[in-house]
C-alpha cells in the first residue's frame, strides 16, 4: 500500500521527502540527494510503462488516467508499505480516480501559503509570476514529466488542496509549511506519529534533531551548488526557503487575484 507525500509544486514536498528519507533510511541521519530515491516520483516511466506503451502517452497525454490504478495495483504486488511523491490533486478523470482506497495507506499534504508558490514556481520554472499566477488559479493546469511527457495533474493550488483534504477513504495529515519552518521538530514529531501506524517506527528524540540538522535549508542548498540536483530546472531548487517572500517579490494586484479567489482557505489556513 502506499504512503503518498503530496503537495501542490513548490510547496516543500522535497524537504519533507528528504527528512523522512534520512529518517529511515540512514544509519547515521546524514542527508544524501540519493535518499530521495527512496520516495520516488510517482509518474515516472519505470512505473507507467509496464501496464502501457508510453508513446501512446506522448501521442495522448490525459490518457494516463486510465493507467493509474494499474500502475498503482503493479507496484503494490508485494503488499508492502511503500512511498511515493505526486503533485497529483486526488481527482478522476473521466472516471478515473488517481487512487483509491485499495492502493493508499494514507497520505501527508504539505500546503503553502499560494503567494510563496507562486514566487517560487516562477523561479523554478523561468516563467513571469504573473504566469505562475495564473497557473494556480488554472483548475485545469497539468505538468509534463520526462521524454515522453507523463501528464500530472495538479490542478488549481485550491483543487489540490481540498481533493486531498476533503479525502475520507484513507488517512492523511495535512502539515504546513510555514509550521515546519517554525518549528520544524514538532511538525516532524507529528509526521512521524502518522507513519507509524502504518510503518514500525523507532521515535528517537536524537535522530529526529540529527535529521531536521542534516536537512536544514541551508544544507540543501549548499549540496545542491556542490553536487547538483536532478530536479533542478532553469534556477535553484533550493531558492530561499523563507515563509513571507512573497511580501517584496508579488505586486499588489496579483496578490489580490490570489487572496480573491482562494480567501476561504487562506482563512481556514491563517494566511488571511
Amino acid at each position: 500500500m502506499i504512503l503518498w507525500i503530496t503537495s501542490y509544486p513548490k510547496s516543500g514536498n522535497t524537504w519533507i521527502r528528504a527528512l523522512i528519507s534520512t529518517y529511515l533510511y540512514s544509519n547515521k541521519e546524514n542527508f544524501e540527494f540519493k535518499l530521495l530515491q527512496k520516495i520516488p516520483k510517482f509518474i515516472q516511466e519505470k512505473f507507467i510503462s509496464p501496464v502501457v506503451d508510453l508513446n501512446e502517452l506522448k501521442k495522448n497525454p490525459l490518457k494516463i488516467a486510465k493507467f493509474w490504478k494499474s500502475a498503482q495495483l503493479r507496484v503494490n504486488l508485494d503488499n508492502e508499505i511503500k512511498f511515493f511523491k505526486t503533485h497529483n490533486a486526488c481527482v478522476s478523470y473521466k472516471n478515473n480516480w488517481f487512487t483509491d482506497e485499495m492502493n493508499t495507506a494514507g497520505y501527508i499534504y504539505l500546503v503553502r501559503d499560494p503567494r510563496s508558490i507562486a514566487c517560487s514556481l516562477a523561479s523554478h520554472s523561468n516563467i513571469s509570476i504573473e504566469q505562475a499566477v495564473n497557473d494556480l488559479l488554472n483548475e485545469n493546469n497539468m505538468g509534463l514529466n520526462g521524454p515522453y511527457k507523463l501528464a500530472e495533474l495538479p490542478g488549481s493550488w485550491k483543487i489540490n488542496y481540498l481533493s486531498w483534504k476533503k479525502k475520507k477513504n484513507f488517512e492523511g495529515i495535512v502539515v504546513k509549511y510555514e509550521d515546519l519552518i517554525d518549528n520544524t521538530e514538532n511538525e516532524f514529531k507529528k509526521i512521524l506519529v502518522f507513519l507509524n501506524k502504518f510503518k514500525k517506527i523507532d521515535i528517537n528524540e536524537k535522530r529526529i534533531s540529527n535529521s531536521i540538522v542534516s536537512c536544514n535549508f541551508s544544507n540543501l542548498s549548499q549540496m545542491e551548488s556542490k553536487f547538483g540536483f536532478e530536479e533542478t530546472q532553469n534556477n535553484k531548487f533550493f531558492r530561499r526557503g523563507k515563509k513571507d517572500s512573497w511580501k517584496n517579490e508579488l505586486n499588489s494586484n496579483l496578490r489580490k487575484k490570489l487572496e480573491d479567489n482562494f480567501k476561504n482557505e487562506m482563512i481556514e489556513l491563517g494566511y488571511l
